[in-house]
């Protein structure tokens, strides 16, 4: 079964976020895709898996970056 989540978030300085996280994207996943694309205004993620197992492991390492990265520019 395949999955796919989509975010989109809203940030005052985008750019940085996408800058930030951009090298991840060449990260090989085994069972799963992430396409990210910079918006003005916002960030849009896309999460995709071959099964459950593997879109939730991406989905926690990927909502995880997400988050740290938003922390790091607003501090």
């Amino acid at each position: 079964m395949k999955g796919c989540a989509q975010f989109i978030f809203d940030a005052a300085e985008p750019e940085m976020i996408y800058k930030a996280l951009a090298p991840e994207l060449d990260d090989e996943l085994h069972r799963s895709r992430v396409e990210m694309v910079l918006r003005k205004g916002s960030l849009a993620l896309s999460v995709r898996g071959e099964d459950t197992a593997s879109l939730r492991a991406a989905l926690n390492t990927w909502i995880r970056l997400v988050k740290i990265a938003f922390e790091m520019v607003n501090i």
